[in-house]
């Protein structure tokens, strides 16, 4: 009878802690590979960066956040766009880093993209 008890007790805990984490789970950003992530990067990207609207993402990595993040770090390659088309001075764009999180009233989500240019190594005199 007390086994059946502390078995029981021990299913309830586990359930409760399992609805928990998955109603937190609801209230928290997108992540780095979810459609409105991407989509805003790529707005960002051709808006503010001014790339061509043909830019993909390849190879998105998630560097931090999980299961019950508040904000998610990522990664990805930039794909899809022919380098000399780009403007005159514009370098080289290798990587983007972005961050995925909700406002602070989380009423919105929000997407912080910074571009990294890619290193071209040549020999100096």
């Amino acid at each position: 009878m007390q086994k059946a008890v502390i078995l029981g007790s021990l299913a309830i805990l586990l359930a409760a802690l399992a609805a928990s984490a998955a109603w937190f789970r609801a209230g928290l950003p997108p992540t780095c590979t979810d459609p409105r992530t991407v989509a805003l990067v790529r707005q960002s990207l051709t808006g503010h960066y001014h790339l061509p609207p043909a830019t993909t993402l390849d190879n998105v990595r998630t560097v931090a956040g999980g299961w019950l993040a508040i904000r998610f770090v990522c990664t990805a390659d930039l794909a899809g766009f022919d380098p000399h088309a780009l403007p005159e001075g514009t370098p080289l764009p290798g990587q983007v880093h972005f961050t995925s999180r909700l406002t602070p009233d989380r009423s919105r989500h929000e997407v912080t993209v910074q571009l990294q240019p890619l290193m071209i190594w040549e020999q100096a005199q």
